[in-house]
């Protein structure tokens, strides 16, 4: 797979991906070059068009269906019936008050006074 991947960044360098030229893009990145491996693509890949497979693969890879369905709604919740009362009144959730800015002189975004003074800027 990583032949491939050194055949692919050839083909974006303007090379033709020859053997040569993708045994020296695995070399400068430190990877062991696999002999058979790099055999089997180069003549695997002779005679033929990258953009053309690429186009071909995409075509063939649109029908498979990645994931799910999105899956089922979660369970419901039992009903307090069985829990030997009357159902509790819902609780009324607390606001907390939001404290306001007072922005009417203006703000400097690092945190200093507005107007300046002082910073490096």
């Amino acid at each position: 797979m990583i032949e491939v991947a050194a055949l692919l960044l050839c083909k974006l360098g303007g090379q033709g991906g020859s053997a040569d030229e993708i045994k020296a893009v695995l070399e400068a990145a430190g990877v062991e070059v696999n002999e058979e491996a790099l055999t089997k693509l180069t003549g695997d890949m002779d005679g033929k068009d990258l953009n053309e497979l690429l186009a071909a693969g995409a075509e063939k890879i649109k029908d498979v269906p990645f994931g799910g369905g999105g899956g089922g709604g979660g369970g419901g919740g039992g009903d307090d019936a069985g829990a030997g009362g009357a159902a509790a009144a819902p609780k009324e959730e607390e606001k907390e008050e939001e404290e306001e800015l007072d922005l009417a002189g203006g703000m400097d975004m690092f945190g200093g006074e507005a107007g300046g003074g002082g910073g490096d800027y």
